[in-house]
């Protein structure tokens, strides 16, 4: 049995990873309430921040893999969501050109973490999983804020958690990483290939 597979997102960085494990699925957003589910998990937050991090981040995953698999019921659904995380604060999408800016400046020279969440749903099985890459960015100086101005006015930080894609200029902000650089551009591919492989093998039984 090879059932129908749903990408559950719109990110573009998400589908060409995708491809790499198959050229066969199609593409569905999930519109849930991020943000209340945001703050439903931070009300009751851990003593470890990263512990209330990686909750947040498959719960998102799961919800977004439910909506879809919800009128989708024959087909495999793969939920994701990525988020940054600086300290104890998450660092979401920016909400214009001066918050990417700023948002960027505040990584800068600190050690940061990305943290995707992903669900396969299948009827009535769920595999999920959370990837966590850790990250330090290079210290703020002016040729760093000239690159940063041109990248937050270019629009291309809009829809990026933390502002930035590691796949673009961001790349050259970055002094080392720790774990999947995939999973920084949003999805961590390897892993995620070898538990739909499982799903998979499950599902043929």
């Amino acid at each position: 049995m090879n059932p129908k597979i749903i990408l559950a997102s719109q990110s573009p960085r998400r589908r060409e990873l995708l491809k790499l494990v198959t050229e066969n699925f199609e593409i569905q957003a999930a519109e849930i309430d991020e943000k209340r589910i945001e703050n439903e998990i931070l009300q009751n937050r851990e003593d470890d921040f990263l512990v209330t991090s990686k909750k947040l981040v498959l719960e998102l995953a799961s919800r977004k893999a439910a909506v879809v698999q919800k009128i989708n019921k024959k087909a495999l659904v793969i939920g994701a969501d990525t988020i940054v995380v600086l300290n104890d604060k998450i660092l979401g999408k920016p909400v214009d050109e001066v918050d990417a800016y700023n948002m960027i400046k505040q990584l800068s020279g600190n050690t940061h973490y990305v943290l995707t969440g992903v669900s396969i749903r299948f009827e009535g099985i769920e595999d999920r999983f959370v990837s966590v890459s850790q990250i330090k960015f290079y210290k703020w100086n002016q040729q760093m804020k000239r690159e940063v101005s041109a990248y937050a006015a270019s629009g291309k930080a809009n829809d990026k958690a933390g502002a930035y894609g590691i796949q673009e200029e961001a790349g050259l902000w970055v002094k080392w990483i720790k774990g999947d650089y995939n999973n920084i551009v949003g999805l961590p591919i390897a892993k995620l290939n070898k538990r739909l492989q499982k799903m998979l093998d499950i599902i043929s039984q």
